[in-house]
């Protein structure tokens, strides 16, 4: 399905009840990864980045300019504190998105595909590294769901499906899933969806394909997205909403394994973080005003 025919979808789906299927649908499937304890240990060190002084200026769409958006925080040498990573927000571009929509889920015969269930162990053997953001913002904890996936394995030992879902949010349920705010009626935090085969889940930018602006950190290529979603309850006359609030994607691909960032009632600093600890593999981001 063409993403045209996705935002004509989407358009006519009560936004609740979106939120509502999506978070059902991971909870009774377990694809959810539990986080370890420990802060993540990716091992690559940022040693130089590119420039720029940092604000939040930018209009959405606009063009990024061409350098990265690392800076090294030059660490004097012998000092074994972590180094910082310093973003500049004017290379960072966002793009208006319409909505974020789960893609069509494929059927695997049970004559040829077996689902299997994956613990901590079998994730860091199948993708190489931690998956958990060096970055974590304050506030946040891990889902604990987390701890297993559930992925697809062909009778032949391939790897069919290997999605992997790893929760950040304010607060949780007693059935483990994201617990709503009070005051607005949304989740607070964000899921990071990790592949290597290719992602589930579908954002639908505004701009046509060729058009939508990539910012560039660390080297590597990231699609960032905002839409101002709607939050229930919905007048039952006229179906409005009772507000809106800051939703942000962020999409890349980083050595061999597809991200995919949505993030709920946080800021766009705090999203850029995440991403560039996944990048860089730094704990300590900061941004020049």
């Amino acid at each position: 399905m063409r993403k045209e025919e996705f935002c004509e979808v989407f358009g006519g789906i009560n936004e609740n009840y979106v939120k509502e299927a999506r978070t059902a649908s991971k909870s009774k499937k377990t694809l959810w990864v539990k986080w370890a304890a420990a802060a993540a240990c990716l091992t690559a060190v940022i040693a130089g980045a590119a420039t720029g002084l940092t604000n939040l200026d930018r209009q959405p769409g606009d063009t990024p300019p061409a350098s990265s958006a690392f800076e090294n925080s030059g660490r004097p040498q012998g000092t074994e504190s972590p180094a910082a990573v310093i973003l500049s927000m004017e290379d960072i571009a966002v793009n208006e998105i319409s909505g974020f929509v789960d893609a069509a889920r494929k059927w695997y015969d049970p004559a040829l595909y077996d689902s299997v269930v994956w613990d901590e162990e079998d994730i860091l053997g199948y993708y190489g590294k931690d998956l958990v953001p060096a970055y974590i913002p304050d506030g946040l904890t891990a889902s604990p769901q987390n701890g297993s996936a559930s992925v697809i394995i062909g009778k032949d030992g391939s790897v069919a499906l290997d999605t992997v879902w790893l929760n950040f949010y304010h607060d949780y349920y007693e059935d483990g899933s994201p617990k709503l705010t009070e005051e607005v009626s949304a989740l607070k935090g964000f899921v990071l969806t990790a592949s290597k085969i290719g992602l589930m889940n579908d954002c639908v930018y505004l701009l046509p394909e060729d058009e939508v602006k990539v910012s560039d950190i660390g080297g590597t290529p990231v699609t960032f997205g905002y839409r101002r979603a709607p939050y229930g309850p919905y007048d039952p006359e006229t179906h409005e909403p009772s507000g809106y609030f800051d939703m942000y994607v962020a999409e890349f691909e980083f050595e061999d394994i597809q991200y995919q960032i949505l993030a709920e009632q946080m800021e766009l600093e705090e999203v850029v973080k995440v991403a560039a600890s996944i990048i860089s593999g730094e704990e300590s981001i900061l941004i020049n005003e």
